[in-house]
């Protein structure tokens, strides 16, 4: 037989390259999963901020109270989890609820596998015309969103909201410290 005419690996060919591809796939997977969880708690908290940003504006413009509740169906403030989903609508009323007469401005959906949590916020935040926000009814607050993933706090992200109401992301919760995560 005529080995000059042969085409392909040999055995032994075949098995260096596969263990060769298997040690760059052990060196650069952890790397991969690392970026890829930061890349979903950014776009989370950015999606998280953005509904904020919108609803303060919208506030602003329209003169009227703008709520940003927890939503999993998307049309009612349910009492599910922030990271269920969330809903942003004019509230004409300022009762927290979403009236025949209110229309659903944003919706966002599930945040997947991160976990959202708030002392200060918890059913709902309403932006009033002048761009302040209250957590309740009878006074203006500030307060913080601490958004987690399954690795904790080192790599938690906060969405402070001053008294101002202007919301903004952070790696330090509003006392300048790591924020605390929620136990999963």
């Amino acid at each position: 037989m005529n080995r000059s005419n042969q085409n392909g690996f040999s055995l032994a060919e075949l098995l260096a390259t596969i263990g060769i591809g298997a040690l760059l796939l052990s060196v650069g997977l952890p790397g991969l999963t690392t970026f890829t969880k930061n890349a979903r708690q950014i776009s989370v908290s950015n999606e998280f901020l953005a509904d904020f940003h919108y609803a303060r504006d919208l506030a602003i413009t329209n003169n009227s109270r703008v709520t940003i509740c927890p939503s999993s169906n998307g049309t009612t403030c349910n009492g599910a989890g922030w990271e269920d989903g969330r809903i942003v609508f004019v509230d004409s009323d300022g009762d927290r609820v979403v009236d025949a007469d209110e229309t659903v401005q944003r919706v966002a959906t599930d945040m997947g596998d991160v976990d959202i949590a708030t002392a200060e916020f918890g059913a709902a935040i309403t932006y009033r015309p002048n761009g302040r926000a209250m957590a309740n009814t009878v006074r203006d607050n500030n307060g913080e969103f601490v958004i987690c993933d399954d690795r904790g706090a080192d790599h938690a992200r906060a969405l402070i909201v001053d008294i101002s109401g202007r919301p903004r992301i952070s790696h330090e919760n509003s006392r300048g410290i790591v924020p605390t995560c929620p136990t999963i």
